[in-house]
């Protein structure tokens, strides 16, 4: 089995296009200027958030022993900013 990229990005969709509110997330995520990373630290393998550009909001700065954890933290996260996850980038 080969080993993933420990640098993946979160493709980000509006579940309602027409909303305008997503709250703190950068609305570049949309149209991929400004993508959100899902990244391991090599040295402490713990798995955190980051844009291309700026600060993640608040509720992603936490730290994740692994991917799948991040992903659904995010999932939860930002469904209530009704956003979904449609691709994950390796």
């Amino acid at each position: 089995m080969a080993l993933r990229s420990t640098d993946r990005i979160l493709v980000l969709e509006k579940i309602d296009p027409k909303d305008k509110d997503v709250g703190l997330v950068d609305p570049q995520v949309f149209t991929g200027k400004n993508n959100l990373h899902v990244v391991m630290d090599p040295t402490t393998c713990m798995w955190s958030f980051k844009y291309e550009h700026g600060a993640v909001p608040p509720n992603l700065r936490n730290t994740f022993t692994n991917f799948k954890m991040a992903k659904e933290h995010a999932e939860i996260y930002l469904m209530s900013k009704k956003i979904k996850i449609v691709e994950v980038k390796d």
